[in-house]
C-alpha cells in the first residue's frame, strides 16, 4: 500500500510479499530503482560480510511476468530515489524482529512506544538498538583502552628502571633515574568512532521526535565515560578514508561495535549509496541474515552438550563437494548455515535457516524452492561419516498456509532416495507471539536433539 498522507510518494511493502497495485508511474519508477541500484551498497550487515558478494546482493524486488506482480525481497529498510520512497517493513511485525535481535545479541531490546512502523523512525530504532546491544557487550570489562609507555626522569623510581639510559644520564652529570611505566589509556581511534556514531544516531532519532528513551542507563554511562575520557574534540570523525583499527586482546571485543559504527557513519541516509548516474539513498537490513543468526543462537543456547557452529557466513572452507581423481584439487565449497557436532568435531546434524515463504503462489509453485533441497542434499552427501546416518534440517518461519505445516513437516523425516541413511526434516518456528515463539524454539531444539540421539544409538 502507499502511505495515506503522502500523495503516493511512499510505497510501503512487507518483505517477501507481493507489492500493492502500483500506478504506471510507480511501476516505471520501481523498474528504474531495481535496475539502477546495488543492494549490497546500502546493506547494513550485522555480521561479517559474506565471502560471496552475490549472497548479499539480491535485488530489492523482482517482477513475476506470469502474474504481472512485483514481489519484495528479503530486506527491510527505506530507499529514496528520484523523489519517491520505498519503505520495506518486516512481514511478521516489529515485535518479532526485535525478539530475534534480542536473542542474537543477548540484550533485551524494548520496542519504542507509538506507531513507528508507519514512520521512518522504526529503522533508525532498530539500528540504535543494535548499536546499544553491541556497545554493552563490548564494554563488559571497561572502555576500549591500550597501554602506552611513559618514560620518567627524576630522583624517584617509577615503574621499571632503564639501566642503560640511567647510566648514560649519569655520565653526562645528570644525577637522575630513568624509568618507564606502562599506563592504560582510552583508545582514541575506537572511542572517537563510537562517539561519532552515537551522535549520528542521536541526531537521527531526535529528528523524528525520539528522545533519550532509546538509550538504557548502562549505555548512557558508557557514552558519558567516553566523553569524559576523550573530550568533545573527538566527537566527529575526520573525513577521508576509513580508519584502520589495530585490535589488541584488550580491544578485540570492540570489533563488532566498531564495524557497526563505521557502517552507520558511511551509510547514513541521504548519502549516495549506489553507483551510476541515478542515485538511490538509504539503508536496508537483510532479514534472512537476522533469521540465520537467530536460529543459530537459539540452538547454541538449547544444545549446550554439543558444539553448534554458525558457519554460513564464514570465509573458511569447511567441506568440498568435489575432489579431483587426478590430484588433490577440490571444487565446490560447502558452508551450511549451522553445523552441530560433538566434542570430537564429528558432524551430527546440518541446519539451514531459510527466511522464505512456503505458500504456493505465482512465484513459488511448490512451496519449497527446489534449490534449497539440492543445497541440503549436497551438504548431506559431503558431511558425516560414510554409510552412517546424518540428518539435515530446513528451518522456516511458521506459516499456517505454508507447505511446511500443511504437507511436509507432518511426514518428517524425508530420506534421500539413493541414500536412505540421510534424512531431511522440514521445521517451522512460530514468529507471532513471544510465548508461542519460545515454545516453538523448544520444539525445534528438541526435534534436533532427538534426531541426534537416535543417530548415536
Amino acid at each position: 500500500m502507499t502511505g495515506p498522507d503522502n500523495d503516493g510518494k511512499v510505497i510501503v511493502v512487507r518483505d517477501c510479499s507481493p507489492f500493492p497495485e502500483l500506478t504506471r508511474e510507480q511501476d516505471i519508477w520501481l523498474r528504474k530503482l531495481v535496475s539502477g541500484t546495488k543492494t549490497g551498497d546500502m546493506l547494513l550487515r550485522l555480521g561479517h560480510a559474506a565471502d560471496n558478494a552475490e549472497q548479499d546482493d539480491d535485488p530489492l524486488a523482482t517482477f513475476d511476468s506470469a502474474s504481472g506482480t512485483w514481489w519484495a525481497g528479503r530486506y527491510v529498510g527505506e530507499v529514496q530515489f528520484e523523489g519517491l520512497t520505498l519503505r520495506m517493513e518486516p512481514r511478521f511485525g516489529m515485535p518479532a524482529l526485535m525478539r530475534w535481535l534480542s536473542t542474537v545479541w543477548g540484550v533485551r531490546l524494548v520496542e519504542s512506544k507509538g506507531t513507528h512502523q508507519q514512520q521512518r523512525i522504526w529503522l533508525w530504532l532498530v539500528i540504535a538498538h543494535l548499536w546499544v546491544g553491541r556497545l554493552i557487550l563490548a564494554a563488559k570489562h571497561g572502555l576500549p583502552s591500550k597501554r602506552i609507555d611513559t618514560v620518567h626522569r627524576g630522583h624517584a623510581l617509577r615503574g621499571r628502571l632503564l639501566t642503560q639510559k640511567t647510566a648514560l644520564a649519569r655520565r653526562t652529570g645528570d644525577d637522575c633515574l630513568v624509568s618507564i611505566t606502562r599506563n592504560r589509556v582510552t583508545d582514541v581511534n575506537i572511542g572517537s568512532i563510537l562517539l561519532a556514531a552515537f551522535e549520528r544516531l542521536e541526531r537521527a532519532l531526535k529528528e523524528y521526535g525520539e528522545s533519550h528513551g532509546w538509550l538504557p542507563e548502562r549505555a548512557r554511562t558508557l557514552v558519558e565515560e567516553l566523553n569524559n575520557a576523550l573530550g568533545s574534540r573527538y566527537r566527529r570523525m575526520p573525513k577521508g578514508a576509513r580508519p584502520k583499527i589495530r585490535y589488541s586482546p584488550i580491544t578485540e571485543s570492540y570489533r563488532p561495535i566498531v564495524d557497526l559504527s563505521l557502517s552507520i557513519l558511511e551509510h547514513r541516509p541521504l548519502l549516495p549509496a549506489s553507483s551510476g548516474d541515478r542515485k538511490a539513498f538509504g539503508i536496508v537490513l537483510d532479514v534472512a541474515e537476522i533469521w540465520e543468526l537467530y536460529v543459530a543462537k537459539v540452538l547454541q543456547t538449547a544444545l549446550p552438550a554439543y558444539h553448534v557452529s554458525h558457519t554460513g557466513r564464514s570465509r573458511d572452507h569447511f567441506r568440498w563437494l568435489l575432489r579431483s581423481s587426478m590430484d588433490e584439487d577440490k571444487f565446490g565449497s560447502l558452508r551450511p548455515d549451522i553445523v552441530v557436532s560433538d566434542l570430537r568435531d564429528r558432524c551430527l546434524a546440518i541446519v539451514d535457516a531459510k527466511y522464505k515463504t512456503t505458500r504456493i503462489n505465482a512465484t513459488n509453485r511448490t512451496g519449497v524452492v527446489t534449490e534449497d533441497l539440492y543445497q541440503l542434499a549436497a551438504y548431506l552427501s559431503a558431511f558425516g561419516e560414510s554409510g552412517s546416518r546424518l540428518d539435515g534440517f530446513l528451518v522456516y518461519p511458521e506459516d499456517e498456509l505454508g507447505q511446511v505445516i500443511q504437507r511436509l513437516a507432518p511426514k518428517n523425516p524425508w530420506s534421500l532416495f539413493a541414500a536412505p541413511q540421510r534424512n531431511l526434516w522440514f521445521v517451522s518456528v512460530d514468529c507471532r507471539v513471544a510465548d508461542n515463539s519460545a515454545k516453538s524454539e523448544d520444539r525445534m531444539a528438541s526435534l534436533i536433539q532427538s534426531a541426534i540421539t537416535e543417530m548415536r544409538n
